[in-house]
């Protein structure tokens, strides 16, 4: 009986955690009057249609920033730059009067080393494909 139950509770953890994984919003946080955008906790991204093993490339990337309809989609503006705050996460934080206006939604990416565009991962909640057929994270301000 103990073990019926036990594994009963397991399968329910299981569905739980798989449930959860497949519907997170993904590359920030919404701080109320600011918006913290933050890469780096994944362990693999896709470039393109390649998937890389971000844990064995992580020495490669020297500079992240986020592009947008918030900064023309320009990769290289720095103050779209995020910082490295230890060895796996970089981040920004930025007011969301400088990213729009209360209740828009602006699509975004993150860009390593000014050429790599990062596409959002298959879990993604907060993904939509724009008018140009690309596939983007989005917040809502």
């Amino acid at each position: 009986m103990k073990i019926t139950i036990r594994f009963i509770l397991l399968i329910f953890c299981l569905i739980n955690t798989t449930l959860f994984a497949q519907t997170q919003s993904v590359g920030y946080i919404d701080r109320g009057d600011s918006i913290r955008f933050v890469f780096g906790d994944e362990e693999t991204i896709i470039v393109g249609k390649t998937k890389i093993n971000l844990s064995s490339r992580r020495g490669d990337i020297k500079q992240v920033n986020i592009a947008g309809e918030f900064n023309d989609w320009n990769n290289k503006n720095d103050h779209f730059e995020l910082s490295k705050i230890n060895d796996r996460q970089y981040a920004i934080t930025l007011s969301k009067n400088v990213l729009g206006k209360k209740g828009e939604i602006k699509q975004f990416k993150f860009v390593l080393n000014h050429t790599y565009w990062i596409e959002p991962p298959d879990y993604a909640v907060n993904k939509i494909t724009g008018k140009d057929g690309n596939t983007n994270l989005f917040i809502k301000l």
